[in-house]
């Protein structure tokens, strides 16, 4: 039985979208996106005092991006332009309530319950000038610190306000203030937070901005910063290379760099991440080698399962433990010249050198096989399938494997 309170938001949510769309006449080349994700996730321990956790879920989501449009307003007889963007996320369990947190659903600590259904929405106002982009409501960022999780069910999303311009033809900067994020298993908006020795520290906001030089079409440099207030500060470099070393083959490079200090005296945080990756394709073969070593404390991450994609070597579990070195072997196929759609991509990664709390020394090591078909046919046009299975073992601590089955379909008009 779904919970009346979920219908009542739900519709409330949809007008949103609505008036959004209403603010404005409704032009053929705006966009509405709808989406239906089938997930099913199950991860089983091996150590039986340990509960297996997991849920069948269905998703519906409905996207609206508007184009821009000239207002009355000008600037040296140039309009300013205004759109909305809205959003609309919502799922059910179809599964029985498991009674443990499975980082997909919402989960009440107290009562030990999942959620029968949950629901997430928003709104953006967003201004342009020339080819600066000022965006006010929800954002969908996918930087360091701030990236959109589409791993389990619903989707990570942000509020507060992000500007970006152009400085040059090759440089670009984007800026902003987030207050709150959505992690992917709650409904709502939450302050950022930290959780440092069993106690849970907040913070106001994060303050970034984010530089991508593009020195030629081969060769792209990343730096970010982010003042996460009360809590840390970090400091991002990337860059990645991409060289044609002959017909159909390629070496794709990327060097990353992260640094995080505290800026809050009840904190005690420096760590370091450096990675390096080569991958090398040849037709439809992709072969990758990539090495991540963290340097001092545990790489910090916020409150919420929000994901740091930009590492290197980012798996189911995170390998970057205190000290903890990590490489990871990574093979992928294209099957378009016998299955077109059909592609696979095998990884190993093993991380040694962990120092654990009482001083014991780690190791750990996951494997990934992830498949997914996307359908040719024009009358299944929009669907794929996709199966994430994964085996992480390590010396001490509890081993798993984990499923994910996931069915999506996605339609614009």
């Amino acid at each position: 039985m779904l919970k009346k309170r979920s219908f009542s938001t739900l519709f409330s949510a949809l007008m949103l979208i609505n008036g959004c769309a209403m603010m404005q006449q409704l032009h053929a080349e705006d966009e509405w996106k709808f989406t239906l994700k089938n997930a099913y996730i199950d991860r089983n321990f091996d150590q039986s005092n340990v509960k297996d956790t997991g849920s069948w879920s269905q998703g519906a989501s409905l996207f609206y991006t508007s184009k821009f449009h000239d207002t009355p307003l000008q600037i040296l007889d140039q309009p300013i332009q205004i759109g909305v963007d809205g959003s609309v996320q919502y799922a059910v369990r179809l599964s029985n309530d498991k009674h443990v947190d499975d980082t997909v659903l919402p989960f009440d600590p107290i009562k030990k319950e999942q959620a029968d259904d949950y629901l997430k929405y928003g709104g953006t106002l967003k201004l342009k000038y020339d080819q600066a982009e000022l965006r006010v409501g929800e954002l969908w960022l996918n930087l360091p610190m701030t990236t959109v999780d589409t791993s389990r069910q619903l989707l990570t999303t942000y509020q507060g306000v992000n500007l970006k311009f152009p400085v040059m033809e090759k440089l670009k900067v984007e800026l902003g203030h987030v207050t709150r994020n959505s992690p992917r298993n709650k409904e709502g908006f939450y302050k950022f937070s930290y959780t440092q020795n069993g106690v849970k520290h907040y913070s106001d906001g994060l303050d970034y901005i984010n530089f991508v030089y593009d020195v030629n079409k081969d060769l792209n440099v990343n730096y970010y910063y982010g003042h996460l207030d009360n809590l840390y500060d970090k400091h991002y470099l990337g860059v990645e290379h991409k060289y044609p070393i002959a017909e159909n083959i390629a070496l794709h490079s990327k060097l990353r760099y992260f640094n995080s200090q505290d800026n809050s005296s009840a904190l005690d945080i420096d760590s370091q991440n450096i990675g390096l990756l080569e991958t090398v394709k040849v037709k439809n073969h992709s072969i990758g080698v990539g090495y991540q070593q963290i340097v001092g404390d545990a790489y910090p991450l916020p409150d919420g399962f929000l994901p740091e994609l930009y590492f290197i070597n980012w798996n189911v579990t995170g390998f970057f433990k205190k000290n903890e070195k990590s490489w990871h072997f990574i093979y992928g196929y294209d099957f378009k010249d016998y299955v077109p759609g059909l592609t696979s991509t095998a990884k190993y990664a093993m991380g040694d050198d962990i120092k654990m709390a009482n001083g014991q020394k780690n190791k750990e090591s996951e494997f990934n096989l992830f498949t997914s078909y996307t359908f040719q046919q024009p009358m299944l046009k929009g669907f794929s399938i996709q199966h994430l299975f994964a085996k992480y073992d390590q010396d001490h601590g509890n081993d798993f494997v984990e499923n994910r089955f996931f069915i999506n379909y996605q339609r614009k008009f």
